[in-house]
């Protein structure tokens, strides 16, 4: 288990911005980004908490027969999890695998804005790019996309196309003693990936990152958990007979309603 983090270097630089400050005009008003993207955190604070709520709501709606008994990937899903920590806890965390996965995460989505790379570095110690483009979903994206679990899914979709893969095949395992689906390989994928996404996520933010200073840290911490837990939302949508789509929503509109009448019978007692 490493003492410390990699030190990371995110070399995100964006020309257009750097010409575009040598040309300021002194005696005008400029309110710091930053400042501008703290208030827009701060704004992000009560959908944060309606989404935690209906989350909330909605798995506590999830019988425990979905959860526990009539679900087995939700199964294979948290032994995925548990392997991951017992991995993660117990054994050298595999920083080249995490740091290869964070840079090329970078570097996809400045392919997708655009942007062009001209150095790509990853080592166990650190990595970084350089490139001549960086915006909010550039720099944090790594902290909200599970890499690796979306190389998994697009693994196993590939596959679909041509093997069935939720097909049981009975006596097919332990010398013909147990069964085997390879959808059970998918979730205990999935289980895995997430959790090292979750885990080296977390781990990271508490190693003070420059992809989270760039944007601030604060819209940064906030904007990386209303994603993550909108991933976890969807999650459970896919996974629940009782949670759909449609009832989530009405569930943070109705949450958001009743947080808005609270807070305006909390300031009409304090105005009083």
């Amino acid at each position: 288990m490493p003492k410390q983090s990699p030190n990371r270097k995110s070399r995100l630089n964006s020309t257009t911005a750097t010409q575009r400050a040598g040309t300021k005009n002194p005696s005008t008003l400029v309110i710091p980004l930053n400042w501008l993207k703290s208030g827009i955190a701060v704004l992000l604070l009560p959908f944060c908490f309606v989404a935690t709520q209906s989350f909330l709501s909605a798995f506590s709606q999830t019988s425990a027969s979905t959860m526990v008994i009539g679900s087995a990937p939700l199964w294979f899903f948290f032994i995925g999890i548990l392997l991951w920590l017992i991995s993660f806890f117990g054994l050298p965390r595999p920083l080249f695998i995490y740091v290869l996965g964070h840079e090329l995460t970078h570097a996809v989505f400045v392919l997708l804005c655009g942007g062009k790379i001209s150095e790509f570095k990853v080592r166990s110690a650190g990595g970084h790019i350089v490139t001549n483009k960086n915006n909010v979903m550039i720099s944090l994206s790594p902290y909200f996309i599970p890499f690796y679990s979306v190389i998994v899914v697009g693994i196993f979709g590939i596959a679909g196309i041509f093997v069935n893969l939720s097909d049981y095949h009975p006596n097919s395992i332990l010398w013909g003693q147990a069964g085997f689906s390879w959808s059970w390989v998918f979730y205990m994928a999935i289980g895995v990936t997430w959790s090292f996404h979750l885990t080296f996520t977390g781990w990271m933010i508490t190693k003070n990152q420059p992809d989270l200073k760039q944007n601030g840290t604060f819209f940064s911490l906030v904007f990386i958990y209303l994603i993550n837990l909108s991933i976890l939302c969807g999650f459970l949508i896919i996974i629940s007979d009782e949670v759909s789509l449609v009832g989530f929503i009405q569930s943070v509109l109705d949450n958001t309603s009743e947080l808005f009448r609270s807070s305006t019978q909390a300031w009409k007692s304090i105005i009083k």
